[in-house]
Parts: C-alpha cells; structure tokens; sequence
C-alpha cells in the first residue's frame, strides 16, 4: 500500500444470517429466533511499515551518516562520536537548485545485519523503498585496503538481504577526508578506483564536496 486511498481485501466477511423480523407472521408478531450467519474469514496480520525516500544514507555506525544528513537538510538528529548514536531512521528534505528531495538516514549496519545482528534487519526494509542509496565510508582507519573491507561489509549484508538492495543506484562517499593526510585520501581514491568505483571526496568538518554531492544527488 503505497498509494494514498488504497484499499485492499484482507479477509472476508461472513454471509449475515436473517434476523427475528424476517420471520414475523399475522400469528408470530414478535418471533423470538432468528438465523445464525455463517463465520468469514480469519488470518493473523503482519504490517511492516517502510519508509518513503529518494535517498538513503547507508554505511557502517559513526560513518558520519547522521551529520550529513543535518548538512544536507534540516534535519537535527542526534549527532555523538560512538556507534549506534542513530537508534531510528530520521528524514529530512534536501532543497537544491529549485528541486527537493527526501533523505533517510539508516542507522548503522554491522557484518550479520541481514540475519538481525546489531540493529538487524529492521532498517534494511527501509532502504528498498528509496531510489538511490548514497554508501558512507569513513577514510578512517586511513589504509586503503581497511576503508575498503569496511565498504564491502556493507555491500556483502545488501546482497544476503536481497529485496533488490544491491541492485539500486549507489553513490560512494569517501567521508572524513579531513581526519587524514592528502596523500592516503588521494591512495584510497585511487584503490576505489582500481575497483571501478568512483568515489565523492567529502568532509562534513569543512564542508568540502558537499556541493559536489548535492549537485548528483537533486540530479539522480
């Protein structure tokens, strides 16, 4: 049900049975009987309530995910410097260039979320409504090859999920460029690169490939 207004048939109602009145007669004027109606259908729901965004942010906890989202957008969500600080899925709207879109920020997926560890998979559901998923590394540890197991973490727990998740469009974004030197920033591009994956270079310290980001993201 994605759609406002959309009515669906769940179960059945049972056939109503008659009532005393269709049995009153000159002689019976007040029957006291009536006809038992027949059961309907019974079933047991589950509702799984997913998210309706444009974008996704995705990556591993204290990827930085929450504070993109607040430079993006006007969403506050609650910002710390440990793990798991984003217990729920926050929204906001990002206005760029006349055009608006709506940003999800997924809480943090660890390796085993797709079989429920960590926050499991209660907020990998989300991600398979958005259209485009903008993928957070951390340029820390600083090693190419560490940034780039952590990208795969993630990558490797969309694809046991299935729901079409590895499939969607994927922007890469280098994060926290300005916690390391130049030098292993441009080392890590470049190991991405080798991998045919482009990625945006960003820091939400200074700003730095914010605009860049936002102008493919109002553009995806």
């Amino acid at each position: 049900m994605a759609e406002e207004g959309t009515r669906i048939l769940v179960a059945k109602g049972g056939k109503g049975g008659r009532g005393n009145v269709h049995f009153k007669s000159s002689k019976k004027t007040t029957p006291m009987f009536a006809e038992a109606g027949q059961p309907g259908e019974v079933y047991e729901l589950e509702l799984e309530l997913r998210l309706l965004a444009d974008i996704g942010l995705i990556g591993l906890p204290n990827a930085g995910k929450s504070t993109l989202l607040s430079m993006l957008t006007a969403a506050q969500p609650k910002i710390a410097s440990y793990a798991f600080t984003t217990l729920e899925p926050n929204l906001g709207v990002m206005r760029h260039k006349g055009k608006s879109k709506v940003i999800a920020d997924i809480p943090g997926l660890i390796e085993g979320a797709s079989e429920g560890k960590g926050l499991g998979t209660q907020f990998l559901r989300h991600i398979t409504r958005t259209k485009v998923v903008v993928h957070l590394v951390s340029a820390e540890p600083a090693e190419a090859r560490e940034v780039w197991d952590n990208y795969k973490v993630v990558v490797a727990e969309l694809e046991k999920y299935g729901m079409g998740l590895s499939a969607k469009k994927e922007l890469v974004v280098l994060n926290k460029i300005d916690l390391i030197e130049k030098k292993k920033a441009e080392e890590i591009r470049k190991y991405f690169l080798k991998k045919k994956i482009d990625v945006i270079m960003l820091s939400c310290g200074n700003g730095e490939g914010i605009e860049t980001l936002k102008n493919k993201l109002i553009e995806s």
